[in-house]
């Protein structure tokens, strides 16, 4: 774990040139050498999922014989020098002793063609008996993608595991589909037999997945933007007092500007503007002020590992961006990332778990002055943050500093009170109480307009029921109120966003009705929340690959 060591160097020199807008274009730096290759055949993925699944159904192998005694089938059809003493022979494999869940997965995917899955190790072949070797096969082909990358399993992809953190995989399975919060597998080895097993996405145990060379997506649902579950706020980025939305196009690589033109009652939006070009190595975002000067700027992770800052020089109508300055490198040792004043001096700071182990916090401080944006030396502010699957970041108790509300396992959130000190420290947590594994698609916003800022979400059996968890707290004293049923019908919305969007004071509700139609629906303002009719902001959200949101 090397967060301490955070760099300033850059591996990527950013070059500026002409579009409509801005261009930012990544250029490798010396040293690297183009590889080409054939194109590989194409492999269906859920052919892939059918050879896994005839495995889970075949009694006669999938499972060791004797149970326990590691004498399995699909170490025998690879690895013929491994023992094979009180082991049976059947299929014409003589079964053999070993740890078997890269030889399940290997036999997987060599049987559904797969390519270069079938080069055996002893020739040059990147997959071994080794769980690892399923990510080396992903690193060496460019089908690698780490859990915290934003990246969905696909149905066929081969997900690895590191069960105590310490850096060393120690297993692999096949994805047979995921959800938007759980990835379902069928597994060698797992309790000494094929199995059918299922995991959140956000678990810590997932290192990440490689996809097969050449697989084709089957039955992939229409795309819909990627919004950050852990922000979901809309913010002013032109200058205009309204809050904007900006998009990523289908390919990543061009930024758009979607005017808000609302007027008070009436929410409205302008035509898309395109900003500039050459986005497509940045793999997540924040908005935040970083600069201090009052506009939003853009934070991006570029590739995975290198934090870039895009300064804000925006005017009414006319967004528009400075070029990139590098934050650094090895970003990728932090994880569930958070942007707030955790300093105590105004600035946005960033912060995280470790990605090693998901046990200490971090903080990143913000050093910039108007303008010039950078970054201080990290801060290891405590450890046993392990539980904690999901962080949001509000002024929970009203105090004037930015808390961390988060999820303790599924079901259980905690609210740390900011202490607001030089050096980051948090009050002890308060538990807000159990049973939010029933809420999903959780926004913050202040839905009861009493000026705190409550919890909602859909009920997560159905998605069709929308939840106000009111905030009750006194300064000093976090505290929830009872749950409020607001109303139902909510089901085809797959994605929630807030801000007060027709600039009457309230917190609006958005929300992409299936995966091309963005709605708004304007608060009330009621102690007892409520919402106008929706109103349309119209279709193609589809062509947005991603929407860049603040916390």
């Amino acid at each position: 774990m090397n967060l301490t060591r955070i760099g300033a160097q850059s591996g990527l020199r950013f070059v500026r040139r002409l579009s409509v807008g801005l261009a930012t274009t990544a250029v490798l730096g010396s040293g690297l050498i183009a590889i080409t290759t054939m194109p590989a055949a194409a492999v269906s993925r859920d052919s892939i999922v059918s050879v896994a699944q005839s495995q889970l159904n075949n009694a006669s192998r999938n499972h060791e014989q004797p149970l326990g005694s590691g004498c399995n089938y699909y170490t025998g059809y690879f690895r013929t020098w491994k023992p094979g003493t009180g082991c049976p022979a059947t299929d014409g494999v003589q079964w053999r002793d070993s740890d078997w869940c890269a030889d399940f997965s290997k036999y997987v995917w060599k049987n559904a063609g797969v390519p270069y899955a079938d080069v055996p190790e002893g020739s040059g072949g990147v997959l071994t008996g080794w769980a690892s070797s399923f990510k080396d096969y992903g690193t060496t082909h460019g089908t690698w993608h780490t859990r915290g990358s934003g990246y969905t399993p696909q149905p066929g992809d081969a997900l690895v595991f590191d069960w105590d953190q310490n850096g060393v995989i120690d297993h692999v399975g096949i994805v047979k589909s995921a959800s938007g919060s759980t990835v379902y597998t069928i597994e060698g080895n797992s309790g000494d037999r094929v199995k059918e097993n299922s995991y959140s996405r956000t678990n810590i145990d997932i290192v990440g997945y490689s996809s097969p060379v050449g697989a084709s997506d089957v039955d992939e649902p229409t795309p819909r933007p990627v919004v950050d579950p852990q922000a979901g706020r809309l913010v002013d980025f032109d200058g205009d007092g309204k809050s904007d939305f900006l998009g990523l196009g289908a390919a990543g690589d061009d930024m758009w500007f979607v005017p808000n033109t609302s007027a008070p009652g009436a929410p409205a939006r302008g035509q898309s503007i395109p900003m500039s070009t050459g986005w497509k190595t940045v793999t997540k975002y924040w908005l935040t002020d970083y600069d201090g000067d009052g506009r939003i700027d853009v934070l991006g992770l570029n590739g995975t590992d290198q934090m870039l800052a895009w300064i804000n020089t925006s005017s009414p109508g006319h967004p528009s961006l400075n070029p990139p300055v590098n934050l650094g490198t090895q970003w990728s040792t932090l994880s569930k990332i958070v942007i707030a004043d955790f300093t105590g001096d105004g600035k946005v700071d960033i912060a995280g778990v470790d990605a090693g182990t998901g046990d200490q916090f971090w903080v990143v401080p913000n050093t910039s002055a108007v303008g010039a944006p950078a970054r201080g030396q990290s801060m290891h502010i405590s450890d046993n943050w392990k539980t904690v699957t999901r962080f949001w970041v509000t002024d929970y108790d009203g105090d004037g500093k930015s808390d961390l509300l988060g999820l303790n396992g599924t079901d259980q959130m905690f609210v740390w009170r900011n202490r607001g000190t030089a050096v980051p420290s948090f009050d002890q947590y308060v538990n807000l109480g159990a049973q939010w594994s029933t809420l999903s698609k959780i926004v913050i916003g202040d839905f009861t307009a009493d000026g705190k800022v409550d919890i909602a979400g859909v009920d997560a059996a159905t998605g069709d029921q929308f939840w106000v968890v009111p905030n009750t707290s006194a300064v000093g004293a976090p505290a929830r109120g009872q749950s409020m049923l607001i109303s139902n019908g909510w089901k085809t919305v797959t994605t929630f966003l807030v801000a007060d969007y027709d600039r009457d004071g309230k917190s609006d509700l958005l929300g992409l009705n299936g995966t091309d139609q963005m709605l708004a629906w304007r608060s009330k303002g009621t102690a007892v929340p409520s919402f106008e009719q929706y109103v349309s902001l119209g279709t193609l959200w589809s062509t947005f690959s991603h929407i860049p949101t603040a916390q």
